[in-house]
């Protein structure tokens, strides 16, 4: 049977990872010339995991969506054992403090990113067979929020306090939308709030971050500097920005700038009006991903659609919050636009998850109606 996807999904998806190749190249050039003598190094690697993550996005559009719901025990004890192995020294690759890589020859895997998806099937297939409990503590919120902080438990063990807070607040909302008491949910956020206020208390470094994201100023030439760069850089694009490849802070002036902080670079590159243009393709993109969730009847594909679009959008707006300094500086890549290689293949792959049930929104849309 031929699978009929939904279009503009594909279209923005397509202008996205196009646009943030370019500025992958755009913005690692100089340090990569710098660092490894090849100013296509980020940009080679990038077009790597590109292709990796479009071949993940063809496969997960071709197989119907309700297989993820069968395998999804199996995936859940893959990934603990994954994330078990990554913590062993020696197997898990440390970097900058962080031991969140596993390193496969010359080609690492983020165990966290690979979490995302797993854990957004797990929750899905969750709330369809645990529909009638929802609205009990014990019996419906609480077994999910014991598995899921095994899981978290074990990111922050990396440490990786953004993608575990991206993770717990994904699944909050869909625990929301799946019909959890909105009291009870509101509580349990609560909690979350305490246990990241404890751990952020306890970690000096967090603790700087926190005050540099309140006042940078205070120390312009650490803590702050970071988040200072990235005022400048979207402070002197204007409306119109330099031109494209023309970026200063690029100049090994803005940590991070082909990773995290990507979109001030865009700004400073390609001004206010093409990052107006950027903010709408993202809402796009969301638009169609709950436009999906809305439409497919199948309950598991509801939750599985919402789930996805959830943490993409949420991930899009932490990144924006941080670059723009609403939130205080935590590594979250700007998706489909970020060089990140497990990040851009996971993305991809929920994609690719959306348009196999868009194809059944299409299906049952199309399909002639009993007489």
């Amino acid at each position: 049977m031929k699978l009929h996807y939904d279009l503009p999904l594909i279209g923005v998806t397509f202008f996205l990872i196009c646009w943030g190749t370019i500025m992958v190249y755009s913005t690692s050039a100089v340090y990569a010339d710098l660092r490894y003598h090849e100013s296509s190094y980020f940009l080679q690697k990038h077009l790597l995991h590109l292709l990796i993550g479009i071949a993940g996005l063809i496969l997960a559009s071709s197989l119907n969506y309700r297989q993820w719901q069968r395998l999804s025990p199996w995936l859940m004890l893959g990934m603990l054992i994954l994330l078990i192995l990554m913590l062993i020294p020696g197997i898990g690759t440390e970097v900058k403090g962080g031991r969140r890589w596993i390193r496969l020859t010359n080609f690492g895997i983020q165990p966290a990113e690979l979490l995302k998806i797993v854990l957004i099937i797990y929750v899905a297939s969750y709330l369809e067979r645990k529909q009638a409990v929802l609205s009990c503590f014990f019996r419906g919120l609480t077994p999910n929020f014991i598995v899921t902080s095994i899981y978290l438990f074990l990111v922050l063990l990396q440490p990786d306090f953004g993608t575990a807070v991206l993770i717990a607040l994904t699944v909050l909302l869909m625990l929301y939308v799946g019909g959890g008491r909105p009291s009870h949910l509101f509580g349990s956020l609560i909690g979350l709030g305490l246990i990241g206020g404890l751990l952020i208390a306890t970690h000096a470094y967090r603790v700087r971050r926190m005050l540099a994201f309140l006042d940078p100023w205070e120390d312009p030439q650490n803590s702050g500097f970071q988040i200072i760069q990235s005022f400048i850089a979207l402070g002197t694009g204007g409306w119109l920005g330099r031109g494209l490849g023309e970026s200063r802070q690029k100049a090994l002036f803005l940590p991070d700038a082909h990773t995290d902080f990507i979109y001030a670079i865009i700004g400073e590159e390609l001004g206010f009006f093409w990052v107006c243009v950027l903010i709408t393709l993202f809402t796009l993109f969301i638009w169609r991903g709950y436009w999906i969730a809305w439409h497919i009847p199948d309950t598991f594909g509801k939750y599985l659609a919402f789930g996805a679009t959830t943490l993409l959008s949420l991930q899009i707006t932490l990144n924006l919050s941080v670059v723009t300094g609403l939130l205080p500086t935590k590594g979250l890549p700007l998706p489909f636009i970020s060089y990140g290689g497990t990040s851009l293949v996971t993305s991809l792959f929920l994609t690719g998850i959306l348009l196999n049930i868009s194809s059944h929104v299409i299906e049952n849309a199309v399909a002639p109606k009993p007489a």
